[in-house]
């Protein structure tokens, strides 16, 4: 080969590769993702680390599914909680989208949902929680009922269910593991998530009889927001002001409690008692002091943790179920110009002095989670109620 045409090889090729590199229509998300990450990561120094190492690594993607496998492999090398990327049309986009609809500036935020939290793990999709109230529920889908398929193809996930919103929808499930599939009908409807977390916290409000005490439960799938905490509030001076114990169920979903949540519980607020014109006297409290179970495992993060590690600190409430995540960085949201959502640790986050993240919150009593083929099943929350029972005031 001539001296003088191997340079213009060289060089024709350096340009092709220039030219598709520029081309890839993954290149400017991914170089948004460093950026972002270059100037935004709690962690300054990391952060700059991992953008050297990562600049242009979008040109590389095959497809908008390679390109989100690779920016969430990448981007598990930071090792931070609340980071995270999450394409448009997946549950966790819609989830976040909810959680920060003002501060996104997004009109409105919708998805198809059959009132249930839907667990991916390596046996197939289990239903993890099912939302008192919903369709699912109404339906007879129970806790550890395994999702096979929807209308006869595979299920793969809740927001794939687009086109059967306000349709009676077959779901194939499999209650015991090897017995015969069952088909339950489910009508998937639209919904604000953040809207039905609400309603599921409100339904899931309850005073029940165990033990011989009046133990009050509630959910907080998220906590993300002062209405959840209103919620709580409300009935803790309603619904639950005759009940001898508290369960508050932490498990899974959204973090976000402020530490205000912590006030509901404050033992220095004063008591009162109203005297009426006949002598009768009314005692009340402003906050819950009779005994409070929290109820936490592995997928309880954030506000949920500070909340946790404070009230066990402070000796406001016995922590039953599993160590918590150790997920406690303050995220933010970033939308990228593909509408897809980077969730990004831009802090970090010390409680007393003490750092959560990679560290998480050990529970008082330990009780393993049994999901799969649970058959409705919840050992967690039946120990939590017997640990609130035992600890409520004799009458």
């Amino acid at each position: 080969m001539s001296k003088r045409l191997y340079p213009r090889i060289l060089l024709a090729a350096a340009l092709l590769a220039t030219s598709a590199h520029a081309a890839s229509p993954f290149l400017k998300p991914g170089d948004e993702v460093v950026d972002h990450v270059r100037t935004r990561f709690y962690d300054a120094k990391r952060g700059e680390a991992w953008a050297t190492k990562h600049q242009g690594y979008g040109a590389s993607a095959t497809s908008a599914e390679d390109f989100a496998r690779r920016t969430q492999a990448a981007l598990s090398e930071l090792n931070a909680s609340h980071t995270a990327f999450y394409p448009r049309g997946t549950t966790g986009h819609a989830d976040l989208s909810a959680i920060f609809q003002r501060h996104l500036k997004l009109p409105k935020v919708e998805v198809p949902s059959i009132g249930a939290d839907i667990q991916e793990t390596p046996q197939g999709f289990f239903a993890r929680h099912v939302f008192a109230h919903g369709p699912a529920a109404k339906a007879g889908l129970l806790r550890g009922d395994r999702l096979l398929s929807v209308e006869g193809k595979s299920f793969t996930s809740v927001a794939s269910l687009t086109q059967r919103v306000n349709k009676p929808t077959r779901f194939t499930i499999e209650r015991t593991l090897g017995a015969e599939p069952t088909v339950l009908t489910i009508t998937p409807r639209l919904v604000n998530p953040k809207a039905e977390w609400l309603d599921a916290q409100h339904a899931s409000t309850r005073v029940v009889d165990h033990q011989g005490r009046r133990v009050a439960y509630q959910q907080l799938y998220s906590c993300a927001g002062p209405e959840h905490q209103q919620k709580l509030q409300d009935a803790l001076s309603d619904d639950f002001a005759q009940a001898d114990a508290v369960v508050i169920d932490f498990r899974d979903g959204w973090g976000g409690c402020s530490p205000t949540f912590l006030n509901l519980f404050d033992r220095a607020v004063p008591r009162f008692v109203g005297i009426g014109r006949d002598g009768r006297r009314n005692p009340w409290s402003a906050t819950w002091r009779k005994p409070a179970v929290l109820l936490v495992n592995g997928n309880s993060r954030s506000g949920k943790e500070v909340v946790a590690f404070t009230m066990k600190r402070l000796g406001l409430a016995t922590l039953v179920g599993q160590h918590t995540a150790g997920a406690v960085l303050a995220g933010t949201p970033l939308r990228l110009s593909t509408g897809d959502l980077l969730y990004l640790a831009v802090e970090a986050v010390e409680v007393e002095g003490v750092l959560l993240e990679g560290v998480g919150v050990p529970v008082d009593v330990e009780v393993p989670d049994t999901l799969p083929y649970a058959s409705g099943k919840d050992p967690q929350l039946d120990k939590a109620l017997d640990v609130a029972a035992t600890a409520a005031p004799s009458p």
